[in-house]
């Protein structure tokens, strides 16, 4: 029985997202990959990419776009690219909504959007996000100018369905993002709250240093705040602290392979965020298996069942995040086991490799035979 060959492109920002699915799907479709970044940018999956080398039916090809993806240049460098993967005669092309500003109106240029599956990671854009104006526009002009789209949140699929009610959508979960083990062996044996990522001002972090800090005037016990990310305005928050005691704090950037020592060393992941579209460390919170406290938002909700799987809390509430730490330490030897059971449970059920890529199959297959 032929395959169908599928041209796959990934811009560096989606790699954590589409490596688990292409290497999946390999399995069942020709599927030449098409991979792009910039000089500037820091790549971080060659040693797992070189595991995929030999991999059947599975076709690397790697593209560095000058210094920066904004520049006018890389609008003939993607002509160039998509005129060679129109010549290869593919049956469907994957791609993400990304490559801002250009890459989109010269996809949409190249090849015909019948044949198209354009997934759309954020299909609100976060207030308080970097450029959060322009990424709005460059939004609505893909929409309006595609027809094939896939997201990755119900809340996602629920925003685009009413923007564009006639469009053809499917929601299709994260695959579980799964960053190897950790070889350390635990020191610290105090409760443990971890943020991790790229610290933004609609993630609130303020409100983490606050909740935590009245949680323990409240409760007088002694536990830890694990703050991993880059940040280029740290000295705001670093002046919140009152209590350096509590705090481990990480700013930089976090690399893949730290990714496993610092759940390793936590037992919550908190994010009291003011407003979200979708959340990739949540992902990787489940992965591996630990409780998420969160703001009460669609994006959050899908994942975390109030009480059972984690907690949900009034978004970028210091009152409310302050309660749930206050009861977490006071009964972490109760809850935090019941939760780890019931996290794993819910894994199986809604998260399986399986169930998700054969998702994908009927969403591809759909599409080419139109």
């Amino acid at each position: 029985m032929k395959k169908y060959r599928i041209a796959w492109i990934t811009f560096n920002a989606f790699m954590d997202t589409d490596i688990y699915i292409v290497k999946e799907l390999a399995n069942y479709y020709d599927i030449d990959w098409h991979i792009i970044r910039s000089e500037n940018d820091k790549f971080e999956y060659l040693d797992e990419l070189s595991e995929l080398k030999e991999k059947k039916n599975l076709a690397l090809n790697f593209h560095i776009c000058g210094k920066r993806l904004r520049r006018p240049k890389c609008i003939l460098y993607f002509g160039n690219m998509l005129s060679n993967i129109k010549k290869t005669s593919p049956d469907l092309i994957y791609s993400s909504l990304a490559g801002a500003p250009f890459f989109i109106p010269v996809f949409r240029w190249f090849m015909n959007p019948q044949k198209i599956v354009l997934a759309i990671h954020n299909v609100h854009v976060p207030k308080g996000g970097s450029a959060s104006y322009f990424f709005k526009a460059y939004n609505r002009y893909a929409i309006t100018r595609f027809k094939n789209f896939q997201t990755f949140s119900k809340s996602q699929y629920n925003e685009l369905k009413k923007i564009a009610p006639r469009k053809k959508i499917f929601y299709i979960p994260f695959i579980m993002k799964d960053y190897g083990k950790s070889l350390k062996k635990r020191e610290c044996k105090k409760i443990t709250f971890l943020n991790f990522g790229n610290i933004r001002t609609y993630k609130r972090i303020d409100v983490l240093i606050e909740a935590a800090q009245k949680a323990y005037e409240k409760t007088n016990k002694e536990f830890r705040v694990i703050i991993a990310g880059k940040c280029d305005n740290w000295n705001e928050y670093q002046k919140l602290i009152k209590y350096p005691n509590l705090f481990d704090i990480r700013i930089g950037h976090v690399e893949n392979n730290e990714i496993p020592d610092l759940f390793q060393e936590c037992d919550y992941f908190v994010a009291p965020y003011q407003d979200i579209a979708q959340s990739g460390s949540s992902i990787i919170a489940l992965n591996y298996d630990k409780p998420i406290i969160a703001s009460r938002l669609p994006a959050f909700q899908e994942y975390i069942e109030d009480g059972l799987t984690g907690f949900l809390i009034n978004p970028a509430n210091i009152d409310s995040l302050t309660n749930i730490i206050e009861l977490i330490i006071n009964d972490h030897a109760k809850i935090y086991p019941r939760m780890i059971k019931a996290i794993q449970l819910n894994k199986k059920q809604e998260f399986s490799t399986k169930k998700i890529i054969r998702k994908y199959r009927d969403c591809f297959d759909e599409i080419i035979k139109l």
